[in-house]
């Protein structure tokens, strides 16, 4: 926890990782990724929407735990998630088979790299949600994981592609608490981040801290980080275009309003030539 006297503001990155307990990105995201997504639901609609109007099967990369997975399956969409991650794809079987149902008969799961996986059908969406296109660190895989969705969908199909739009004047090494939470185990988990951006590589180092405090356990503290490489939107525009997609529609927001200069983020429906 900060020391007292300080704010978590006033806090660096390396004073963070003292005492820490360091896990792999995805082994730490799978414990308590749904923890911190549970309230998020603006873009299900979204996705659902649009999903709704090009009918199935979607296919949805970087699938996670299946935070839109399972609602647009329940919404009686066939649909096929790709992730390279057991550990989240393990939270995710586990959640689809407590569900079961139209759910668990609407879900095909494929555990593969999105610039690689092969799947046995054809899709008329494709869907890369909440930033996961932004782990892709080289042109060469964005182009590579292009090229491979666009093989995976039906002639005139659509992909849709959600990022955030970069604002590059936020402090740096600044650690900010984003919320406490008690989990059903009865722990109390306070997740603080930071970040670090290089304007060289366009990318952006996120530190995540985790204090977790239990009555029956001592305190522990658990740190992870992960590599983004951000998108800018005429250079977001350029690599749909190159990688054999036409731009239909752009937003900035999740209620389909208009990209601005200071959308939080960018929305990219295209569809394939």
């Amino acid at each position: 926890m900060p020391k007292k006297g300080k704010s978590s503001s006033e806090r660096s990155v390396t004073s963070f990782e003292q005492d820490s307990e360091v896990l792999d990105e995805y082994e730490t995201n799978s414990k308590y990724y749904d923890i911190w997504t549970e309230d998020f639901v603006e873009d299900i609609e979204f996705y659902k929407t649009i999903a709704e109007r090009t009918g199935g099967p979607v296919l949805e990369l970087m699938c996670g735990t299946g935070r839109i997975m399972i609602p647009l399956a329940d919404a009686g969409l066939e649909i096929t998630g790709v992730d390279k991650s057991a550990a989240m794809l393990d939270v995710l079987s586990a959640k689809i088979e407590l569900i079961g149902g139209r759910v668990e008969r609407n879900i095909d799961v494929i555990e593969g790299d999105v610039r690689t996986f092969k799947a046995e059908r054809k899709f008329r969406l494709a869907l890369i949600p909440f930033n996961s296109f932004l782990h892709l660190l080289s042109r060469k895989d964005q182009e590579d994981a292009l090229a491979n969705v666009r093989d995976h969908l039906e002639t005139g199909g659509l992909l849709v592609m959600s990022v955030f739009n970069p604002r590059l004047d936020r402090p740096e090494n600044l650690v900010r608490h984003r919320g406490t939470k008690i989990t059903s185990k009865g722990e109390i988990i306070s997740k603080f981040e930071a970040q670090t951006i290089d304007l060289a590589t366009q990318t952006t180092l996120v530190h995540y801290f985790y204090d977790i405090s239990r009555q029956d356990k001592e305190f522990r503290r658990v740190t992870t980080s992960m590599t983004l490489r951000f998108l800018f939107q005429h250079e977001a525009v350029d690599l749909l275009n190159r990688s054999g997609f036409a731009i239909e529609e752009t937003f900035g927001d999740y209620a389909f309003s208009a990209l601005k200069k200071n959308s939080e983020l960018m929305c990219f429906v295209a569809r394939k030539l």
